[in-house]
């Protein structure tokens, strides 16, 4: 058909749920089976008819109003396929624990033993407990590494029986199955075929509780950890408030066995402890809330101002010092002496020029600041570029003595000195 027939073509489907149990588990030693279903029921009897036809009169359509699991109990039989501990016959249980690595089976006698024969109780115990792991092993399916720590015995030839006993028991095991012998700590190994997923991984999901582990922290240790989160909370000092939520148990607790530390807490930082149990939270969780004092809140503010704004004010305030300084060096400054040498045939100077340059104290405080000449030094550096410890600007400006005694001015003292040169030639 592949061949022949053009793409997409349906080639192969799996039976239906009835004819493949019949194909896996039909065995010599079932005596009748029950269908609820006609439809179902028609299919496995037309796959009876055609593969084992001496077998049909075994497969029956039930047809009672009571649900057949209610009346053959099935539901329970079910029930004790997810269970880790299975009874056994003669009052002892073996206990089922799958792991990653492996899967390991632990034979007790319970209340089996007998203080008398130990040996016999034993033996009895371990051969009881290989039929029933043999059955367990088809029911839930178990493949990979297996190991059976059954109960130790001394007698040799009863080491024999058991062995034989657990290889009878797993020849209707349609898996694969490698076995080993016991070995002198009692255990043995075998390695079964795994086909797929296990019953109790179909229908179980892992506790999101615990994790898998069947296990939760203890009263005590929770509501220490509950205690010790509380405590680590409150000696910040920057809540006023702190709401915690917590299940009931863990709750009263805490405001039972630790209501000393709570109010000395409370004392000592100036907190409020609000400690309520909900019936609807996990064991292990833990809801805070905090209020914020308003003196941290304050804090908070001015440590949000930016930083290059509180840099530029500080940076004004330093500028008009340096400006102030530098007007008072200005005026402290005394003025530079001119030289007295003057060139050849210099001009005399009129009373009007003379008197432009000499001016009344009060004129010179009044006037802004003459600019700096070429030769003087730079004017202060702007604040952004200004360094972070300026230096004062000095200013070379001509200024008057602190003492000004007028002078009447004549035409001899403004006359010119007579060059030497001049002298000599006459």
């Amino acid at each position: 058909k592949a061949e022949s027939a053009s793409a997409p073509y349906f080639l192969y489907q799996e039976t239906d749920f009835g004819v493949r149990s019949l194909r896996d588990y039909l065995t010599l030693e079932i005596d009748e089976i029950l269908v609820d279903d006609v439809e179902t029921f028609r299919k496995m009897r037309a796959y009876l008819k055609a593969v084992a036809p001496r077998h049909l009169r075994i497969l029956k359509n039930y047809k009672d109003k009571v649900p057949i699991f209610e009346r053959y109990e099935l539901e329970e039989q079910i029930r004790v396929i997810y269970q880790e501990r299975v009874e056994l016959k003669s009052g002892g249980y073996i206990i089922i624990n799958p792991t990653e690595a492996m899967i390991t089976i632990d034979v007790n006698c319970g209340r089996g033993s007998n203080k008398r024969n130990i040996e016999e109780t034993a033996f009895k115990t371990n051969v009881d407990a290989c039929e029933e792991i043999a059955r367990q092993l088809r029911l839930r399916d178990l493949g990979g590494l297996i190991v059976i720590d059954f109960i130790d015995m001394i007698d040799k030839k009863n080491i024999a029986e058991v062995e034989k006993a657990f290889k009878k028991a797993l020849s209707m095991d349609r898996a694969r199955i490698q076995l080993s012998r016991i070995s002198k700590f009692g255990l043995l190994e075998l390695s079964r075929q795994k086909k797929q997923s296990t019953i109790q991984e179909i229908s179980y999901i892992t506790c999101p509780y615990c994790k898998g582990s069947g296990q939760r922290p203890s009263l005590e240790y929770a509501s220490l950890g509950a205690f010790r989160k509380i405590e680590s909370e409150a000696v910040k000092g920057i809540y006023s408030e702190l709401k915690v939520s917590l299940p009931h148990e863990i709750a009263l607790y805490i405001l039972n066995n630790k209501r000393t530390e709570l109010l000395k807490l409370e004392t000592n930082f100036g907190v409020c402890l609000l400690i309520e149990g909900k019936s609807d939270m996990a064991w292990d969780n833990f809801e805070i809330q905090q209020s914020v004092k308003e003196q941290t809140l304050e804090v908070s503010a001015m440590q949000g101002v930016p930083l290059l704004t509180l840099a530029e004010e500080t940076e004004s305030d330093t500028d008009s010092d340096i400006k102030t300084d530098a007007e008072e060096s200005d005026v402290e400054e005394p003025p530079k002496r001119k030289s007295r040498r003057r060139p050849r045939h210099r001009k005399r100077k009129s009373l009007g020029a003379s008197t432009e340059n000499v001016l009344p104290e009060s004129a010179s405080s009044d006037s802004p600041a003459p600019e700096p000449s070429s030769g003087a030094m730079a004017p202060p550096i702007p604040s952004a570029q200004s360094p972070r410890f300026p230096v004062k600007p000095l200013k070379i400006v001509g200024a008057l003595p602190d003492e000004f005694y007028p002078v009447e001015l004549d035409d001899d003292l403004l006359a010119s000195e007579p060059d030497q040169d001049e002298s000599k030639d006459d």
